[in-house]
């Protein structure tokens, strides 16, 4: 392949192929919905599940706002306060669906983990350990042509074929194409994907494969040397190392509609990496790389890459092994965001949690409760950031109901307050 240029691109932080000759050329994966909400907010977090075992994206992320920061642009209040929300909360876009065959059954596969540790290694190990078990996933959008596909890369799971990746990899894709390390190229068919986790699980008809050795994160530690290994911005750079450190753990991040629970690295993570490892140095696999962090402008920044924690990807890849998608978690089917101080002052709004949207399908919609409202409290506790109804949650199951306090603007300007008990239902009945 001849050489090819990057050059960042300032829509949407990733970088834009400029080919030298007219090659087929990967499609940048564009992460969709990642907008800054005006004014002083973060993040829109849609409350879908409540267990901090969730979630992750691709290699982009806006770096968030500091609390307090005001927009350049100054907010507009006049009217009614649900067309300001309008504004000041985006939609996000939804997201592609995958047309990938189907596998004809489900294996029940248990995805293991190990415990951390067995001897460190020098760079050179952990390479030769590990390298064999990434694959490079071209995931194609046309049934005939190769011309237009997305890339990026997977881990192999287990001696027969299965293969866990990024989910939005192969968003809107119609079939896909598995590299291994030795150049051998297998056909793909799906078992299952879950766009809120961002794990996807795929089936290639091999024998004989070397799984990566996945462990658990229990002992992991900030400062802990780290590798990642994938295949960044195209086929010439496939099975590329970079090194760093846990930078952070449990680090919450916005993610299509939900809050992802990631690991923090400095290794480098680039577009191409998302589905690839982050390994320890006893050459243990302890996360997909999923996300990298840039400005509001889209401009990345080194050094602040996010990783899916290998105990999620267990969670949401054993339920896609066992039935072709992720079952189980509980959904509030609210989409909720912080009142900013300046909007309550200059509408009289009650501290709480906007509702810009309710989901069809939720209890939440069954029992009437409407795009804005304000939820003031949760079982008697009152709440202001969607973090602690997540942790609220997080303690429950599908079924089990909360008590929800409700303020709602009334004609000619009066006010209620009630409330309104409601069930968890599961997040895959209402979101698909």
């Amino acid at each position: 392949m001849d050489k090819q240029w990057y050059e960042p691109s300032s829509d949407n932080g990733w970088y834009t192929p400029r080919p030298a000759a007219p090659e087929p050329q990967p499609v940048p994966r564009r992460r969709k919905g990642w907008l800054i909400a005006l004014l002083s907010v973060v993040f829109v977090l849609a409350m879908i599940v409540g267990s901090a075992l969730f979630f992750g994206g691709k290699a982009s992320v806006p770096a968030p706002e500091k609390p307090g920061q005001e927009d350049a642009e100054k907010p507009d209040f006049s009217g009614d306060f649900r067309k300001f929300f309008e504004n000041y909360y985006i939609q996000q876009e939804e997201q592609e669906d995958c047309t990938i065959p189907t596998v004809s059954r489900y294996d029940h596969v248990v995805m293991e983990l190990q415990p951390a540790g067995g001897g460190e290694l020098d760079l050179h190990q952990v390479y030769r350990k590990c390298a064999p078990s990434v694959v490079a996933v071209t995931a194609f959008l046309d049934e005939k042509s190769d011309d237009r596909y997305y890339w990026g890369t997977g881990v192999i799971l287990t001696e027969d074929g299965y293969v866990v990746t990024n989910s939005h990899v192969i968003e809107g894709s119609c079939r896909a194409r598995v590299t291994l390390w030795d150049d051998r190229e297998y056909d793909v068919l799906l078992v299952g994907y879950d766009k809120r986790s961002d794990i996807a699980v795929l089936k290639i008809n091999a024998a004989g494969l070397t799984p990566a050795e996945f462990c658990d994160t229990d002992a992991l530690a900030v400062g802990d040397r780290v590798v990642a290994i994938g295949n960044p911005l195209g086929k010439e750079f496939r099975s590329t190392m970079t090194e760093g450190i846990i930078s952070g753990i449990d680090r919450d991040i916005a993610y299509n509609g939900t809050t992802l629970t990631l690991l923090q690295t400095s290794a480098p993570i680039n577009e191409g990496n998302s589905g690839g490892p982050l390994i320890n140095m006893s050459g243990q696999v302890i996360g997909i790389t999923n996300m990298k962090m840039s400005n509001s402008t889209g401009v990345t920044i080194e050094g602040v890459g996010f990783a899916i924690p290998s105990r999620t990807v267990k969670t949401m890849a054993d339920s896609i092994l066992a039935c072709g998608q992720v079952r189980g978690r509980p959904a509030l089917g609210l989409t909720l965001g912080p009142v900013p101080d300046t909007a309550a002052e200059q509408y009289s709004l009650p501290k709480g949690l906007y509702v810009s949207a309710v989901s069809e399908g939720s209890d939440c919609a069954a029992k009437g409760i409407q795009a804005g409202d304000i939820v003031t409290a949760v079982n008697g506790q009152s709440v202001t950031t969607t973090k602690e109804v997540t942790d609220i949650i997080a303690e429950l199951a599908v079924g089990d109901t909360m008590d929800l306090t409700i303020w709602r603007s009334g004609k000619g300007g009066e006010s209620s307050q009630f409330v309104v008990t409601v069930a968890l239902v599961d997040v895959s009945d209402v979101y698909g």
